[in-house]
């Protein structure tokens, strides 16, 4: 309702009157939608506009599995990667899941960590934010028989490369639920890994066993992958 000027001549008067307090609660009361809105949308435009100048470009998605990587061979498997093959580091990063765990050994003490992280890497291959994968023997094994990793023979030199199975048929189950079934595991050799036991970084770590790294078959990012394959052998 609009008010007349002798109406707006007395909240003048009334508000000339007040104390400090007073003043400032009556310009709250009255006028907390003018201050209010004006000041979340400034807020989401900060938080926008930070989010928009610190957000980092994932260059790589790599995981470590059946094998534990500490502080330091973490820092050289990602950091030092971005800062000494790219502009621009600090708007770079390595995405990395550490400690993942596969086993088919239904015994494992280890089962629900196992499915945990099996269902976690299925869901990075689904998303296509799983490039490349550091892991041991079992881990490769597996990987390579349900057709998860790329064949790199036309990217790296066969000599270069380790072969493993890929499974074409599978039919365990039919056969465990009728014996009279003939158990069926054909599977044709790929070029799907490589031993980088030597390589100075994974030297220096100590691993016990044999390492090797794979990369995921449907990686949209096979040219930082060689990248980072060429930087693990300095």
């Amino acid at each position: 309702m609009k008010l007349s000027e002798k109406e707006k001549a007395s909240h003048k008067e009334a508000f000339r009157n007040m104390n400090l307090q007073d003043r400032i609660d009556y310009i709250f009361s009255y006028y907390k939608a003018y201050i209010i809105v004006p000041l979340v949308i400034l807020i989401l435009a900060g938080h926008f506009i930070y989010a928009r100048i610190t957000r980092k470009e994932e260059v790589l998605y790599l995981a470590a599995i059946n094998i534990a990587a500490g502080e330091d061979l973490t820092a050289e498997l990602t950091d030092q990667f971005i800062e000494e093959c790219f502009e621009a580091p600090k708007k770079k990063r390595v995405t990395f899941y550490p400690e993942l765990y596969i086993t088919d050994d239904a015994s494992s003490d280890n089962n629900r960590y196992a499915y945990a992280s099996r269902v976690k890497l299925l869901g990075t291959i689904e998303t296509k934010k799983l490039d490349a994968v550091i892991l041991n023997r079992e881990a490769y094994d597996l990987l390579s028989r349900s057709g998860y990793l790329l064949d790199l023979t036309a990217y790296i030199g066969k000599e270069s490369l380790v072969y493993n199975d890929v499974l074409i048929h599978d039919n365990r189950i039919d056969h465990l639920l009728d014996e009279e079934i003939e158990e069926d595991l054909s599977s044709y050799p790929a070029g799907n890994g490589i031993d980088i036991s030597a390589y100075p970084i994974i030297r220096k770590a100590g691993f016990p066993e044999t390492v090797y790294l794979c990369v995921i078959a449907n990686t949209p990012r096979i040219d930082t992958v060689l990248t980072y394959i060429d930087y693990l052998k300095k």
